[in-house]
């Protein structure tokens, strides 16, 4: 009979402590499922973040590849016309 009691208390013992452990592992697979959704949320800021930031710079260079192509169409009107003041010049020189 006192084997029987012994071999229960170690069935009981065994069965108390696996409980223990799987409520330790459920306090720590919460604590880390907690810790990644910090860390997701914090990766979508970041995203967030960088996305803006690109569409910002992507915009300024917009701006300033139109502004450069406005100063090239100027610049070259500009020099057309003092070609053709030049040819004029020539063609008096030559006459």
């Amino acid at each position: 009979m006192n084997e029987i009691f012994g071999f229960a208390a170690v069935i009981v013992s065994i069965l108390a402590a696996q409980l223990f452990n799987n409520s330790r592992l459920n306090a720590v697979e919460e604590r880390l499922e907690s810790r990644i959704d910090r860390l997701q949320t914090e990766i979508n800021r970041v995203q967030r973040e960088t996305d803006m930031r690109m569409d910002r710079m992507q915009s300024e260079l917009t701006a300033r590849m139109d502004r450069i192509q406005a100063d090239l169409a100027q610049f070259f009107r500009e020099l057309g016309r003092h070609d053709a003041k030049i040819e004029a010049i020539e063609k008096k020189m030559g006459e």
